[in-house]
């Protein structure tokens, strides 16, 4: 209990920056705590706020009580003890001298973060494509699923946590609805239907965003080698705690003073001329003012802009907010589901079509696996044959929140008998003229979706070119070859922008990307080509 007022308080302390919004008011509590809010069944779920140092607190609900003192800081924290699901509506009722507090329709259920940029943001209101929503927004009237959105805040300086969120929790109609992500609904509507409890739902997104605005300062410096960013943070933060929350002249510290916050002058202090695209402005703005309230995971959906900034480090950057995250929550590995960012046209040039360019959708796909894949209780959905490569925000949101449902159902809750994945490489026999490749996830079998040859299958040769594979199924594996290539060297598969490959499981669950190189030729990677020539 009050480790994580410590916590709060060395967060802030090291900035200079106190984390009472005024002791001498009376107790306030967190923004993450309102009316229909949902407390994480089977946790035990903080209650925290401000009041004047030294004041007592007592916190009751569902015939618990759980008790606080504000520390000198003014913070206050408390834990109830773990609750079983209800959706039954009760009060929780926060008491301190003569002053009582009441949060009046409180359940208690499974609550998930849903978190990234635009294809998260899509709202089931939609933008410009709206098709399959329709009926299911109108539909969206679930008493027992609550809303919570975090308004687009970026943070009034590099390093500082916000305390507070001017937010607060709605029960699902089709009115709060229409402006909520589509892909948390979803989701969460797919998690009531299966596990018959209460569902909150928290949406912390922004369209156009980078990963690196996302990460803490402890994902940052803890748990990454991003020297870049950490060089970036060093000086800011310094700039930050040596103000002590004061004003200073723009041309000075490169800060300015607007009436309701100090923001960076990004004109002279810049990581990006964007304040949403400097490292933890997001974290600070609208996730840390979530923590630490009870979640039982987290679902992300971003790296569209991250294609877009030829980044090769994205894998480092997954770790990093993951890790910082989890730190931060302090709830150990919390579930991490990815949702795989679907085909699109960037551009042409970014597919390598004269032979030297990299192609960068690839290489996020290729973190985004491998973050699945070795960073503890995280899993990957793929969207290879949901995207559109004319629209960087594909309309069927309900498949993507489905799939990621699977994911949770599978690895959060143990449904057993859950397909959650489609196939993913395994391994690859290199045999004479012909690749083996082995699946994962093959759940029954591979299958074609159109019923037509397989597509988007590629091997190299000794030159290291790849080239358009003949590929076919044989049980649990796909065969590959490619006239003229008597000696294969690497195999790849979908690895371009564009690509929509037919390969699936018999649940009708997409494959992955992939590259694979035969390990006699690891003396050739320098050389191999590792793009895809672009495929029309």
């Amino acid at each position: 209990m009050r480790s994580m007022i410590s916590i709060l308080v060395a967060l802030t302390a090291m900035i200079g920056f106190s984390p009472v919004p005024d002791s001498t008011a009376a107790v306030t509590l967190s923004s993450m705590l309102t009316n229909h809010l949902v407390l994480q069944r089977n946790r035990a779920d903080p209650v925290w706020g401000w009041a004047q140092p030294g004041q007592k607190i007592t916190v009751r609900f569902a015939g618990h009580t759980a008790a606080a003192t504000a520390d000198a800081q003014g913070a206050w924290i408390t834990r109830l003890p773990p609750i079983k699901a209800s959706d039954v509506a009760r009060n929780l009722t926060i008491s301190a001298g003569t002053q009582r507090i009441v949060l009046h329709d409180v359940l208690v259920g499974e609550v998930w973060l849903c978190s990234g940029q635009s294809n998260m943001q899509y709202p089931m209101s939609g933008w410009l494509h709206r098709t399959n929503l329709d009926k299911a927004l109108a539909a969206a009237r679930h008493k027992t699923i609550r809303l919570y959105h975090v308004p687009m805040i970026e943070s009034m300086f590099a390093g500082r946590p916000h305390l507070t969120a001017p937010a607060r929790w709605q029960v699902c109609t089709p009115h709060h609805a229409a402006g909520f992500s589509a892909v948390g609904y979803f989701f969460g509507n797919a998690l009531r239907k299966n596990l018959h409890v209460p569902i909150g739902l928290i949406e912390a997104d922004w369209g156009g965003t980078n990963i690196e605005p996302w990460i803490s300062a402890p994902g940052f410096f803890k748990y990454s080698n991003l020297k870049k960013e950490k060089d970036w943070l060093k000086p800011a933060m310094a700039r930050e705690k040596a103000l002590h929350h004061q004003a200073a002249p723009s041309n000075r510290t490169g800060l300015v003073n607007t009436p309701n916050a100090y923001h960076y002058n990004f004109q002279s202090t810049s990581w990006s001329p964007d304040p949403r695209q400097n490292p933890t402005t997001l974290f600070n703005g609208m996730i840390n003012p979530l923590i630490p309230y009870g979640i039982r995971g987290v679902i992300w959906y971003q790296g569209e802009n991250n294609v877009l900034s030829h980044d090769t480090h994205y894998y480092a950057k997954l770790q990093a907010l993951i890790h910082g995250w989890r730190h931060l929550w302090q709830e150990g590995n919390l579930p991490f589901y990815i949702v795989q960012i679907a085909p699109f046209n960037y551009s042409s040039k970014w597919c390598g079509p004269n032979d030297t360019d990299v192609p960068f959708e690839p290489l996020i796909w290729r973190a985004e696996e491998k973050a699945a894949r070795r960073i503890p209780n995280c899993g990957i959905a793929s969207t290879m044959d949901i995207g559109d490569i004319y629209n960087i925000h594909p309309p069927d949101k309900r498949e993507v929140g489905y799939r990621l449902a699977l994911l949770a159902m599978a690895k959060t809750y143990g449904f057993r008998n859950v397909v959650y994945s489609g196939p993913q490489f395994k391994s690859a026999d290199f045999s004479g003229k012909q690749v083996v490749i082995h699946f994962r996830h093959v759940a029954g079998g591979l299958a074609s979706r159109s019923g037509k040859p397989l597509s988007w299958f590629q091997i190299a040769g000794t030159n290291g070119k790849f080239v358009l594979a003949q590929a076919g199924i044989k049980g649990d594996s796909v065969v590959v070859q490619a006239p003229g290539v008597m000696n294969p060297t690497a195999v790849q598969f979908a690895w371009c922008d564009i690509a929509v490959p037919d390969l699936m499981n018999m649940a009708g669950l997409p494959a992955l990307p992939f590259q694979a190189v035969r390990r006699s030729s690891a003396r050739l990677l320098p050389f191999l080509r590792v793009h895809a020539a672009r495929l029309r």
